[in-house]
This record gives C-alpha cells, structure tokens and sequence, in this order.
C-alpha cells in the first residue's frame, strides 16, 4: 500500500510555482524527508499533503484517500508537527486542545476526555488555564508534540 502518492503535483502563488510538478511515492512504513534550500517547496508539500492547502493542480492520496475529495477523512488519520506554532496565544491550554478535538469532529464527551488524558499525560494539568502566549519556546515545542499526539491517539484509540 501506498501511504503517500502525489502526481504532477503543482501549487502557484501569483503566478510563480511554489511546487512545480512533482511525483511522490512513499511505501506504507518508510520513512522519508524533504531536504533542500529554503524556498524550495517543502513546506509547500508538507501543507499540500495534509490538507492545509489544495494544490493548484496534480493528484495526492494518503492512505489511498484522494484527498481533494475528503479532506475530512485524511485529518483524522494524519498528524504533523509543523516547525511554527500552530495555536492561538490567547486562547488556554485547555482550550487549545479542545480546538484541536473540535478540529477532527469529535463530540464534546470524547474532546473533554482526551483533553483531560493529555494534560495529565504531560504534567500540564497546573497550568490548563494559562494562555499559550505565556510559555516559553520550550514549552512550545512541547505542544507541538502533544497535538501531534493527540492526532495520534484520536486515530488509535
């Protein structure tokens, strides 16, 4: 099975190619990276193949899902941990992992429970209410990897 497969892949900003035809193949099981200078298209690809942006033209499949017709489905199977932070300063800890629940259509019930599991999985049950604006780079990098988590275990579980 492929877990990744992207043909003539192309994504245009005003006319400049971003991502200029590329072709992706990667087996179930391998693993694979993306090397190059910057403005190369990594981050590009990266957003094509999990739905954060649609291609301006090619075919992607993950997990043999196309997935410019089910964008939905393949969030729910996927996570990524993204080198910017990808929450909102104001809103809580707690808060923040809810959106994310909320994200991959889990009712209230399962949110609240695997918030609940997280925050006491990574000692963050103390600081639930504090805004993200306050924690260090750090910590940060630490809720990158918790939502990466919680992707994982709302597929998984």
């Amino acid at each position: 099975m492929k877990s990744i497969f992207a043909r003539s892949l192309f994504k245009s900003y005003d006319g400049i190619n971003a991502v200029d035809g590329i072709d992706l193949d990667v087996d179930e099981g391998q693993i694979f990276g993306f090397l190059g200078p910057n403005g190369a298209g990594k981050s590009t690809v990266i957003k094509l193949l999990t739905t954060l942006i649609q291609p301006t033209s090619g075919k992607i499949s993950v997990l043999e899902i196309d997935i410019a017709k089910e964008p939905l489905s393949i969030r729910k199977k996927i996570g990524v941990v993204l080198q910017q932070p990808s929450y909102e300063p104001t809103l809580s800890v707690e808060k923040s992992l809810e959106k994310y629940g909320m994200m991959w259509n889990l009712d209230k019930k399962t949110r609240m429970d695997r918030t609940e599991e997280l925050l006491t999985s990574f000692n963050l049950v103390e600081i639930r209410k504090k805004k993200m604006r306050t924690f260090l780079l750090v910590r940060e990098d630490e809720f990158r990897l918790l939502v990466s988590l919680c992707m994982i275990w709302i597929c998984y579980s």
